[in-house]
């Protein structure tokens, strides 16, 4: 199941896209479906891709897929048609992890980490979610698919227009109808790396798979490191900084700094930091490594380990511009429940 957002600047990717889909097309076992809006084109159109073609199945007055109700919308709708013992779900448009994904620039609106939240407490369990959009890998968001996800598949950094290579993940399903989301969501890893390794003008690609049944367990070590983290802020603010500086941080819009979370906790380690800590970096270490179950990088890239988490900067925390960072970041789970939020609060003086 493909969620298209394909209204206004990402439009003319989606073609290439949906031909390659076509060049495998669906069979009695597997079916692939997409949510289509264009801005070419009024209202919306479901659609059933088949070998060669495809065929609309419904169409919809102008739908904003801004909306979490649209995006439930069509999960439940394509599983009405089309029943299957597993799904994938891809979210198809422009990322930024927990602040936006999906624009539909025509309606102004935008899928966010609290809406994902939404859809995925009403649609049931989809056994693989994959977000065809730029930086995703984000702990922020794959916190909302716990019990409502086994895999989750994303990208640390920016995703080329081109984006998923559809015709090979497609072969492979058809391939093998029967094979267990870890499987898949290991080729989705593997396919991503094989299309743009081979690429000339490129180098800069990430892709990565997490169990999401470890998210708990990294949630845990992540709670219990965010207490010792702030414990220690006072004496230890200054080493907590320079390990910021030397992790590795990804593209992301100016608000944020989208830090590797494996690469910042090896940075600490770097510093000389009390016992207590080292032993709470050691185990988000460790809880890191068992959530990633496949992780790629392409040549031009170092320090990716497949996850990375918010850490705002001055400015959009505690600053004049708060209103685009902490204020946003307020309705994250995933800060409220760790204590993040809290912490950042302490690191910028609020």
């Amino acid at each position: 199941m493909i969620y298209v957002c394909a209204d206004k600047d990402l439009e003319d990717s989606w073609a290439p896209d949906l031909a390659e889909l076509e060049s495998v097309g669906s069979t009695a076992d597997v079916h692939f479906v997409a949510l289509v809006d264009l801005s070419t084109e009024d209202g919306s159109e479901l659609i059933h891709i088949e070998q060669g073609t495809h065929t609309v199945v419904e169409t919809s007055p102008e739908q904003n897929l801004g909306d979490p109700q649209i995006a439930i919308n069509f999960v439940n709708t394509a599983q009405s048609y089309w029943p299957a013992n597993k799904h994938v779900l891809v979210f198809w448009n422009h990322g930024n992890g927990f602040e936006s994904f999906c624009w539909d620039q025509g309606d102004e609106d935008w899928l966010d980490c609290p809406k994902l939240g939404q859809i995925m407490d009403t649609v049931g369990f989809i056994y693989i979610v994959a977000f065809d959009a730029c930086d995703m890998a984000h702990i922020e968001d794959y916190y909302e698919l716990v019990g409502h996800a086994s895999y989750v598949v994303g990208s640390e950094e920016s995703i080329p227009l081109d984006g998923y290579p559809y015709d090979t993940n497609a072969q492979d399903l058809v391939n093998n109808p029967t094979q267990d989301a870890l499987a898949y969501a290991t080729e989705l890893v593997n396919n991503y790396g094989e299309y743009y390794w081979k690429k000339k003008g490129y180098g800069w690609e990430t892709l990565s798979a997490l169990d999401v049944n470890q998210i708990p367990a990294l949630t845990t070590t992540f709670t219990d490191w965010t207490s010792e983290m702030l414990a220690n802020l006072n004496q230890y603010k200054r080493r907590y900084t320079a390990a910021l500086r030397g992790a590795k941080k990804m593209a992301g819009t100016e608000p944020a700094y989208f830090v590797d979370m494996y690469d910042y906790m090896l940075e600490l380690l770097e510093e000389n930091i009390p016992a207590s800590l080292v032993t709470a970096t050691e185990n988000v270490k460790t809880a890191v490594n068992n959530a990633v179950v496949i992780n790629w990088y392409n040549n031009k890239q170092s320090d990716i380990y497949g996850l990375h988490f918010f850490w705002s900067k001055a400015l959009y925390w505690s600053g004049s511009w708060a209103i685009l960072g902490r204020d946003i970041y307020l309705s994250v789970s995933w800060g409220q429940t760790t204590g993040w939020t809290g912490f950042l609060d302490a690191y910028y003086g609020l």
